[in-house]
């Protein structure tokens, strides 16, 4: 029977405890969610096994994003001496349009996001990447004290309430939008710290017990954000994982995919979330799933636009499982010329979608015209030959292709 890892509900219970307790009134978060736990590599990382037939992610009534526009904010403050690693921006750039690339592909783990819906429809793969901004706002004081012990000794530590004046301010500063389907991403270098109130529990890489690689959250004014704090410290955040890129930021990729994913299907942490409090992300911190290129070191399990990436998975309620992708669908068609009218093609859409359904079909004929339907005709000008494509769309937002080349041949004159 498969069974799932989820996050214990005490790490939550005290990460929700934490930023409560640490944060004023008017500064608190709506909720902190999709806590990554710290700690090492996915195979030795404890986790509890429940049976997988009672599994399902519940649904509480709350909203999904429909598409989301990505923005990540790399903040390396003046004067401070933090600075990001050679490639480290760059590749989180090449991830960010790779995953936007690649929207409505069933061809890895973001395809799995349009299975939770609300009344408005899918939280379809559906993304876009916004572009980044580079920060250099200096630091405030200190508002939190890192773990000694648990900790990778990181001196600088600012509180949570204190990332999201720091997220607002750029927000204003550069006039970017924040309603509907924008989420941010405060992205940090190594040295940079962070805890949910004042610490040194609840922190960034604080050890196994509360530490954490990534949250997300919302701020006062609903802006949504995730932290993600440099990830590639020995022992901390499975960080010797593969990095099929050779890099630094190859851990920090997987947390930004969860965190992301997390984003679209509960932004305000009362859509599709347990009773635990765990998300659709939680629900596989330790699941990475099948090597599918590469080796050892260097292997990766995800494909996407290209790029190559070693993520976690995502939980499943149609497979009831953690899975690495949605299952393509299966799509052709079938095109009928009209003895009496040479020119006139009868189109017939044929597919099935094994987690779901196929609800719209668009034609594009080859000649400039397009049609919506299942069964659709079309009378072509001239004679020639016409690649012919069709799109179905599936229930959870993603999409399949089918094509073919139809030649229609000049009428013959009797004798």
């Amino acid at each position: 029977m498969t069974a799932r890892a989820f996050v214990p509900a005490f790490i939550v219970a005290a990460v929700l405890a934490l930023a409560a307790a640490a944060l004023p009134a008017a500064a608190q978060a709506k909720f902190i969610g999709g806590v990554i736990p710290d700690g090492p590599a996915g195979a030795n990382f404890h986790v509890v096994r429940l049976p997988a037939m009672s599994e399902d992610l519940p649904y509480g009534g709350g909203r999904v994003l429909h598409t989301n526009l990505t923005h990540p904010i790399f903040w390396a403050p003046a004067g401070s001496g933090l600075t990001f690693d050679p490639g480290y921006e760059s590749l989180i750039d090449t991830f960010l349009t790779d995953v936007a690339a690649d929207s409505h592909k069933t061809n890895n783990t973001f395809s799995l996001t349009g299975q939770y819906h609300d009344s408005k429809g899918p939280a379809a793969y559906d993304s876009t990447y916004a572009g980044a901004v580079v920060d250099t706002d200096p630091l405030p004081p200190n508002g939190c004290t890192e773990p000694g012990l648990t900790g990778p000794g990181w001196t600088v530590c600012l509180t949570d309430a204190q990332i999201q004046a720091e997220i607002e301010q750029v927000v204003a500063d550069n006039h970017l939008p924040t309603t509907g389907g924008n989420v941010y991403f405060m992205i940090t270098p190594d040295g940079f710290g962070s805890c949910t109130g004042g610490g040194p529990s609840g922190c960034a890489l604080g050890g196994s017990a509360d530490g954490y690689c990534g949250y997300h959250s919302e701020t006062s004014n609903r802006i949504l954000y995730a932290v993600i704090p440099y990830n590639a410290v020995p022992l901390h955040c499975r960080s010797d994982n593969p990095r099929p890129n050779a890099s630094t930021a190859d851990p920090t990729l997987s947390t930004i995919s969860h965190e992301q994913m997390e984003m679209i299907t509960d932004p305000d942490g009362n859509a599709w979330v347990d009773g635990e409090g765990n998300e659709a992300a939680d629900l596989c911190l330790t699941s990475f799933g099948p090597i599918i290129g590469g080796r050892g070191d260097a292997g990766w399990n995800e494909s996407i636009n290209g790029g190559h990436f070693y993520l976690q998975e995502l939980w499943s309620n149609a497979g009831n499982a953690c899975e690495p992708r949605a299952k393509p669908d299966a799509l052709s068609f079938g095109a009928v010329h009209d003895p009496g009218r040479a020119r006139m093609v009868a189109f017939t859409a044929r597919g099935s979608d094994p987690q779901g359904r196929l609800v719209s079909f668009n034609w594009s004929f080859g000649d400039g015209v397009a049609a919506v339907g299942r069964r659709v005709s079309h009378m072509y000008a001239l004679p020639g030959p016409y690649r012919v494509m069709l799109r179905a769309t599936d229930n959870w937002g993603n999409w399949a292709y089918s094509g073919r080349t139809i030649r229609l041949k000049p009428r013959v004159a009797s004798p």
